[in-house]
């Protein structure tokens, strides 16, 4: 009677474990799937910060994008919350990450610029 007892509790748990399995993979498969769908959204916010929420972060409108303003606002900021202040890391990682966005999207505005021009001077 134990040994019967044995069979069906293990038999029950493979069952158990395998429908857990099966449901697990569909599930790991569908967020895979949806996470190919968004990668190209996230491909806007390189450097790990979007582009908005940088601007938003180093206090710059999108038509003042410039290089001399970037640096500006970062060395402000990353100044003024130096742990040497009495400010947090945080912070100063937020504006680096920031700083570094921008100058990313900058750049890349250019290459795009630089090839459309060259687009239509051929």
């Amino acid at each position: 009677m134990a040994h019967r007892l044995l069979v069906n509790v293990v038999i029950t748990g493979a069952a158990v474990f395998g429908r857990a399995f099966t449901e697990a993979y569909k599930q790991a498969a569908k967020t895979s799937a949806a996470a190919a769908a968004t990668g190209a959204s996230k491909a806007k916010s390189v450097g790990g910060i979007p582009v908005d929420e940088a601007l938003k972060i180093l206090d710059i409108d999108r038509k003042d994008l410039t290089m001399a303003e970037i640096d500006k606002k970062y060395e402000y900021l990353f100044d003024v919350n130096s742990k040497e202040k009495g400010n947090s890391f945080y912070l100063q990682s937020k504006v680096f990450y920031a700083m570094d966005s921008l100058k990313k999207e900058l750049e890349y505005l250019q290459k795009v610029k630089e090839s459309k021009s060259d687009g239509d001077a051929a």
